[in-house]
């Protein structure tokens, strides 16, 4: 078996042993995938504050996501999407998922993929929960509320 491979136990009542399955892997579009390739190689030659905790982020998210050409479900947030999302159980809170800032639109509101909470939600589904590093090093709980797709 491989090292860092997701199983999942699977209920056997005739064998002490237990036996495992993979877990479903996540998808994303091509184009955000190839996407977060460009932005763990822009994180890694800048270097900025945190940029160690944004590449490890980065680096999980490609490998634990596969690519697909087709449509994917409406429930996956992907660039573009417009998120509701808590993080530590707080205040609900929503944003546009964007893969970089556009010139003469409003940032407020927006999420980097390329940040720690950006690369964190994209690839992730409503009702999913997962951990979020955050730069001072500590790790809250980010729960994805509602996705709504790009138009």
């Amino acid at each position: 078996m491989a090292i860092g491979s997701k199983l999942q136990p699977v209920n056997t009542r005739s064998s002490a042993v237990p036996k495992y399955r993979f877990r479903d892997q996540s998808v994303l579009p091509e184009d955000d995938h190839q996407l977060l390739r460009c932005h763990l190689e822009t994180c890694e030659r800048s270097r900025a504050p945190s940029w160690t905790l944004l590449a490890y982020a980065l680096q999980s998210k490609i490998f634990n996501t596969k690519a697909v050409s087709g449509p994917v479900g409406r429930d996956i947030v992907i660039g573009g999407s417009l998120v509701t999302y808590s993080v530590g159980g707080g205040e609900h809170e929503t944003g546009l998922l964007v893969h970089r800032v556009q010139h003469g639109v409003p940032s407020g509101g927006n999420i980097l993929v390329p940040s720690l909470l950006g690369a964190t939600l994209i690839g992730m589904r409503t009702g999913q929960r997962a951990p979020l590093l955050c730069e001072d090093g500590t790790v809250n709980a980010l729960f994805i509320l509602e996705t709504i797709p790009p138009a």
